[in-house]
């Protein structure tokens, strides 16, 4: 029994690295390619778990040449626009300048319902209000609206954000103080007067703490969390 705890061990692990090295996109949305490799790697994986008598080498050694075959061909791809064709595909526009494409749709096996969940997906409830509907490779639909029914930005009507976008950083997450975060040009003693002035003792009572470029705190304490999921119905 053991053993076999031990080998399914091995070739997870053996999997994850595998994936691991094939990139994010591979737990993303995949290219039919990417796909393929997905599903041959699982199947090997498979089978030295189930089977006792096979080595489990025989599982290993092709996942991870799998793997390098789909860095191989990623690189490959990379830099061949003939290749990456050929491979993945190219778009299709299912609306272009706002006119549905009925040729294109019966094409990819687009349905209208399937047309109108991606334009709810996206906030349009009105066909008349989309310019591009568009099937990228990896089978995901981008929605893109006309013009005059996109929202309005702050560089629309010439208004400059107080805030300039950056993610906060993250000083104290649940607890345990992320140190090398904290900006060099800060005192030791930033903390504890950051804490003083929010009643706040110790960073045990801090759920989370993040700092932005101006220097802004925001603190959620523990007591501000909730615990158990509270009935919704």
């Amino acid at each position: 029994m053991a053993f076999i705890v031990l080998r399914c061990f091995i070739l997870y692990f053996a999997v994850i690295i595998a994936v691991r090295m094939m990139g994010k996109r591979q737990i993303g949305q995949l290219q039919p390619i990417e796909l393929v490799i997905t599903i041959l790697i699982s199947e090997l994986a498979a089978m030295p778990m189930q089977d006792t008598d096979q080595p489990v080498l025989s599982g290993i050694l092709p996942i991870f040449t799998l793997a390098a075959v789909e860095l191989i061909v990623s690189l490959i791809a990379l830099k061949s626009v003939k290749i990456r064709r050929l491979l993945y595909g190219r778009p299709v526009a299912l609306v272009s300048g706002g006119k549905v494409r009925r040729n294109e749709m019966e094409r990819a096996r687009v349905s209208v319902d399937d047309l109108l969940e991606a334009m709810r997906s996206s906030g349009i409830t009105k066909l008349e209000d989309v310019e591009h509907i568009i099937l990228e490779t990896n089978g995901s639909v981008s929605v893109i609206s006309k013009p005059e029914k996109q929202p309005v930005t702050p560089s629309d009507v010439n208004i400059k954000p107080s805030d300039d976008g950056a993610i906060p950083t993250v000083i104290i997450t649940d607890g345990r103080i992320i140190k090398k975060n904290i900006p060099d040009d800060l005192s030791d003693d930033w903390l504890k007067n950051v804490f003083a002035g929010s009643n706040i003792k110790d960073a045990d009572e801090v759920f989370l703490m993040t700092r932005d470029s101006s220097g802004r705190t925001n603190i959620i304490k523990k007591e501000q969390t909730v615990e158990k999921e509270p009935d919704l119905f």
